[in-house]
This record gives C-alpha cells, sequence and structure tokens, in this order.
C-alpha cells in the first residue's frame, strides 16, 4: 500500500485520532430506549453480536465499556459435544447501566441506517454528552461503573456470526467428565487441560486440521523433531540450545504440529498471541480501526478500507503496518517488511510459511533461559488463521525455573 500524501508517523497520528474518538466511546445515545440488541441486567445470553460493520461484529451488547471490556470477570470452560469432543465456551459477566445499554442500541442502529463515511460513534457520544457527566461517561467507557441491576452473562463459543467453533478433547490417558457445571479432564482424578482439537463450521474451502498436538517439543541433532508431550505448563528450564547472535543460549523448545490439508498454497498462516498483542491501546485502535464506517471516496476513508482488509485477513496491528509503504514527497520509501532476520526470535512466531495445499506442519518455538526470575509464569493464548478464517488455537504457560 503506497500513499504519496505522507509519512508513515503522519499516518500514525492521524489513525491515533481515529482511535481517540474509540476512547471517549462512553457518550450515550438516549433517543430510544427499547432495547434491540442489548442484552438486560441479569439475563445470560449466547453467541448474541451487534449488526456486522466492515471486519467487525461487536460483542457483549449492554455491557460498559468497548466489546467485551477486561473488566469483565472472565471464565474459559468447557461443554461436553459428542464423539469425545468438547466445547469451548467463553464467559464473561460484565457489569451495565441503562447509559451503556442505550449507547449500544444506539451504535447498532446507526450501523444499519447510515451510509458509509457517516461517524456513528460521534453522533452517540454527541447526542448524550449534556446528559451525563463526563467523569462518568469515562469510567463507563473504560468498562467501570457505576453499575445498575446484577451483571449481564454473556457466552460465546465463536468470535462471529456464524464463525467456527472451537473443539477440545481431553489428553491421552484422561477421562471426560460430563456435569451441569460443564466437561473436566481428569487424569489420575486430578483435574489437568484439554487440548485443541480443531474447528468446526468454517466453511467450504477452509483449512482443515487433524491430529493437532501442542505442547513440549523434542530436538533430534539440536534442531526441534516433534511434539513429543502434549503440555499447556511448558517448564523453561534451559535445558536445550538455540543460536542467537551473541552466540548459543540456553534456552527450551515448544511449540505445535498438525496435518492439515485444503490450505491456500504460498498464503501464511498469521498467528497472533495474546501475550504480545493484549495492551489496551492497541486493542482500542484496532478495533476502532475495524469498526470505523469508513468512506472509499475519500483520501482517509481509501486508507482505512485497505487498513480493514488487511485485518480482516488475520494480520495483527503490528503486521500490517509492517507491510506499508510511504513515499515521502523527496522519494524516499519509509516503511515496509524488515529483512529476515538471521537467527530466530523467541516466543510466538507471527508468520507460518505453507507451501503446499496438504501436509504436516510442525511450528516449532522457544525461551530464553534467565529472560525471566524464577517462578515467573506467563500465559499465551495463541491463535493462528489463513484467509480471515481461524485455523488452530492453543495455550502455553510458561513456567520459568530453576536449570
Amino acid at each position: 500500500m503506497s500513499n504519496a500524501a505522507g509519512t508513515r508517523p503522519d499516518m500514525w497520528a492521524r489513525l491515533t485520532g481515529i482511535a481517540t474518538v474509540g476512547l471517549l466511546l462512553a457518550a450515550f445515545c438516549p433517543q430510544e430506549s427499547s432495547a434491540q440488541w442489548a442484552a438486560g441486567p441479569g439475563e445470560t445470553v449466547r453467541n448474541v453480536f451487534g449488526p456486522q460493520k466492515n471486519q467487525d461484529a461487536p460483542a457483549c451488547r449492554g455491557a460498559c465499556g468497548m466489546d467485551c471490556p477486561k473488566s469483565c470477570d472472565q471464565e474459559l470452560r468447557f461443554e461436553c459435544a459428542g464423539g469425545g469432543r468438547l466445547l469451548r465456551v467463553q464467559s464473561m459477566s460484565c457489569g451495565t447501566h441503562p447509559a451503556c445499554r442505550e449507547h449500544d442500541d444506539c451504535l447498532d442502529r446507526c450501523t444499519q441506517e447510515q451510509a458509509a463515511g457517516f461517524d456513528c460513534s460521534a453522533k452517540c457520544n454527541t447526542d448524550v454528552m449534556s446528559l451525563w457527566p463526563v467523569e462518568q461517561a469515562a469510567s463507563w467507557a473504560a468498562g467501570g461503573g457505576p453499575f445498575e441491576g446484577e451483571p449481564i452473562l454473556f457466552e460465546y463459543t465463536m468470535d462471529r456470526p456464524g464463525g467456527p467453533e472451537a473443539f477440545y478433547r481431553c489428553p491421552p490417558g484422561a477421562q471426560q467428565q460430563c456435569g451441569d457445571a460443564g466437561a473436566v479432564c481428569l487424569l489420575n482424578g486430578a483435574a489437568v487441560d484439554p487440548v485443541f482439537a480443531a474447528y468446526a463450521g468454517s466453511g467450504a474451502g477452509s483449512l482443515r486440521v487433524a491430529n493437532f498436538r501442542s505442547g513440549s517439543v523434542c530436538t533430534e541433532g539440536g534442531e526441534p523433531d516433534a511434539v513429543c508431550q502434549d503440555a499447556v505448563d511448558i517448564q523453561v528450564t534451559g535445558s536445550d540450545q538455540c543460536a542467537q547472535p551473541d552466540g548459543s543460549r540456553a534456552c527450551t523448545w515448544y511449540g505445535f504440529e498438525f496435518d492439515y490439508r485444503n490450505a491456500i498454497p504460498g498464503e501464511p498462516l498469521y498467528c497472533q498471541s495474546s501475550g504480545a498483542d493484549g495492551d489496551f491501546l492497541g486493542g482500542i485502535v484496532e478495533g476502532a480501526l475495524k469498526s470505523a464506517n469508513a468512506d472509499p471516496n475519500t483520501e482517509m476513508g481509501s486508507l482505512i478500507s485497505g487498513l480493514q482488509k488487511e485485518l480482516g485477513s488475520g494480520k495483527t496491528l503490528d503486521q500490517v503496518f509492517a507491510g506499508i509503504t510511504m513515499t515521502t514527497a523527496d522519494g524516499q520509501v519509509l516503511g515496509g517488511n524488515a529483512p529476515a532476520a538471521a537467527f530466530p526470535s523467541p516466543g510466538v512466531p507471527g508468520e507460518v510459511a505453507v507451501s503446499s495445499p496438504s501436509g504436516h506442519l510442525l511450528v516449532p518455538m522457544f525461551e530464553l533461559y534467565g529472560t525471566q526470575p524464577a517462578g515467573t509464569s506467563v500465559e499465551h493464548h495463541v491463535r493462528c488463521s489463513q484467509g480471515g478464517r481461524p485455523v488452530i488455537e492453543t495455550v502455553f504457560r510458561l513456567r520459568y525455573t530453576r536449570s
């Protein structure tokens, strides 16, 4: 994507201005009090979204804050789904207030009624600023109170209307136990983490996964060879060696592998990790870009439309910006992808090459020993997509120990 009208820093400043409007998203639209999408206090709703807007279908309608704010009490649980499968359910208990519900309904009505380029956020914010104190609105924007009534319980098995659902299984040797409160995997009488199996309902032509394994990776001749133990907990002990610019460093290998078919050759898997991309500002900017009602007939609208398409492919915000080049008035080209590093970096790779329509993929990754104090625990929720459709997800709980 090239743009001769400015430099990359100028573009970032303009986009940050759009996101700033999102940060003031706690003003509310009181014109119609009847709820359309927002749930009421004390309700339990499953897979309820607002109307689709570009690359975004907003969730948790009626909660105070953007979509499902981090202030909601979150719980990951599983339900028995037959055939040894477990359906992953993300539950969120969120505070609510009449103003929050009116605001969400205002935005959702506006999304359906207004043409491209109309700023629904500004409309709904402006309409109510005279009715609610700015301090109260700012608190609601961040997912805070005051709340009124019982929290709303939102349950999601998918991340967009009609999207694929993630199914898990119990690890080898563990038994599945079903109950009213959900399903658990028991190994020698103790609960253990389920492991990802596959997405179902991702649509015709989607990459299909089988024999997925995730956990500790064993090496052969010093190189990662295969996942040798299904595990969520990864003990970072430094028992392996990894080549780095300053020489061989003590490290620990982990990762995932799977068989696949129906892939798009040459289209990489784009992987995201909550440990790397879960910052508040980054989430606000990405959410604002996805939901912006861009006018393709304007320079800014065309730019935002291009960014929405890139985000819709599964790329992170950093990956999108890394791929943008800007040409200045004096002919300098700024931005673009950095040259490939001579040595691999620790952590989850942003891209995984896929060269054939079917085959087997091992995605190894490593952590360097000694980068965190002994006793530190870091959890990474990883999801990889191809063509904008999720392919795999898994969790790694890194536990830094003494060698």
